[in-house]
């Protein structure tokens, strides 16, 4: 079987993954922490394949990594498909900010200081990382982990290259805010697997999620 390459979003740290890699067997958590720009995608994707080229491998996108599948497709002659975690789709030829509402693009402009974005479990309403993550330990490794991203990243234009939908493609949508995507993927043919779960179970569900992940590369593969 394809090596599984788990790619947290952006806006958290690897940890997310961490114990949903711990039961799946070979699994791969890929940091790209501190990549900057003006090519964002290109260098992420780059830092990434370094870490997982040499064998077959299909890249596990989390929420805002769906954009760098791209980038990867055309960093990696190994690249064997994707799986799309309650992810964006790829958006080339537009930047991440353009994707988003124009009142939560003006939310994340006011949790900018100093060029950097407020970490990302500060953009919501307290309780909200209580709620996803109940365990003590677990959310403070979680929030420990929590990168401060530029803002120039939501800025910068994704790669114009549609070759990445060459690739086997699947979605798990965890959480309702996904359905949407969810529908999309689904509409284009792909195996999909909806759970109501929430946007972070792969920290608090691992084996739960590490199944569902089985699941979908055999039906990647068929």
């Amino acid at each position: 079987m394809a090596r599984l390459v788990l790619i947290p979003s952006p806006f958290v740290g690897g940890s997310s993954w961490a114990p949903t890699a711990a039961v799946l067997p070979d699994a791969l958590v890929a940091g790209y922490g501190g990549v900057c720009g003006p090519a964002w995608y290109e260098g992420v994707a780059d830092r990434v394949c370094a870490q997982a080229d040499g064998r077959p491998w299909i890249a596990v996108l989390h929420s805002g990594a769906g954009g760098f599948a791209p980038a990867l497709a055309a960093a990696s002659a190994d690249l064997a498909g994707f799986i799309f975690a309650d992810a964006v789709l790829p958006y080339p030829g537009r930047s991440n900010l353009a994707t988003a509402p124009e009142a939560f693009a003006d939310e994340l402009r006011r949790l900018t200081t100093d060029g950097l974005l407020a970490p990302w479990d500060q953009w919501f309403a307290g309780g909200f990382l209580e709620h996803l993550i109940p365990d003590a330990a677990t959310r403070a490794a979680f929030v420990a982990d929590i990168p401060r991203v530029p803002f120039a990243f939501l800025e910068a234009v994704a790669p114009d290259d549609g070759t990445w939908a060459e690739r086997p493609c699947a979605y798990l949508q965890l959480s309702r805010t996904y359905a949407g995507t969810a529908d999309r993927a689904e509409a284009m043919g792909w195996p999909v697997r909806r759970e109501r779960m929430h946007h972070l179970a792969m920290t608090t569900a691992p084996r739960e999620v590490a199944a569902l992940l089985l699941e979908l590369v055999g039906r990647l593969d068929g």
